[in-house]
């Protein structure tokens, strides 16, 4: 087996991607077509890809691998959840998370990013302003968009029926709880923080990513569910 290959590998699994400017060493590595080429094959059999992105690759785990992949039982543990956090509430969690990404990267390609930062006020504003359209559309009304499930309409009337609550709470029965907890979430997977003056920004290794992730069937996809049919016509 190739020692470079293995390098890379040890590296990657320790924080997930290899910069340029930090290991130099390392890149000459990145930049060997054998070393690559060989860490490509392990992909395909360990199940997660190689992905360049300017001055770094990144390795993203495939939806069928069992070892990269985090469980409820992680994701629990990275938003502090105690015993009041339900499996539906870990669904809402999921659901905002989604938006959080689509408000920042409903571009296209190199020009994915759309915004530099929101902040939780916001949020809770954009979001509910979702799922009263959302709700507005029934799943079942003659002007339901097809990508409304019946599980999406559960969930934003789950938000709706919350409280605001106080801006620093961590508690799922407000809103501002939920959104807490997911920028725990988000910043323990290292893609967004929050500054001291409140602002929710994407990290690098987002914007390195989101690129990558939405390629442009799947920003056209998402539109059509976060958006509804005002978009259908552009589509």
């Amino acid at each position: 087996m190739n020692k470079s290959a293995l390098k890379l590998y040890h590296e990657l699994m320790k924080k997930g991607w290899i910069d340029r400017d930090d290991n130099s060493v390392l890149w000459g590595f990145v930049e060997d077509p054998e070393a690559r080429d060989e860490l490509d094959q392990m992909g395909a059999e360990l199940g997660f890809e190689i992905i360049p992105a300017q001055n770094r690759i990144y390795m993203v785990p495939t939806q069928d691998n069992d070892l990269f992949l985090k469980n409820n039982i992680d994701y629990r543990s990275d938003i502090k959840a105690g015993s009041d956090v339900r499996t539906r509430d870990l669904y809402l969690l999921n659901y905002l998370a989604i938006f959080v990404l689509y408000t920042f990267f409903k571009g296209e390609d190199s020009d994915a990013l759309v915004r530099e930062f929101i902040t939780k006020e916001d949020l809770i504003k954009d979001f509910t302003e979702h799922c009263i359209n959302v709700t507005q559309k029934g799943v079942d009304g003659e002007d339901k968009t097809e990508d409304f499930s019946d599980s999406f309409f559960m969930l934003a009337e789950d938000w709706l029926g919350k409280k605001e609550g106080d801006p620093a709470s961590r508690r799922v029965d407000d809103r501002y709880g939920v959104v807490n907890k997911i920028i725990l979430k988000l910043r323990a997977d290292d893609l967004f923080v929050e500054g001291d003056d409140g602002r929710v920004t994407p990290t690098k290794k987002t914007k390195d990513l989101m690129p990558y992730v939405l390629r442009k069937e799947r920003v056209q996809m998402i539109n059509s569910w976060i958006e509804g049919d005002k978009h259908a016509a552009d589509k």
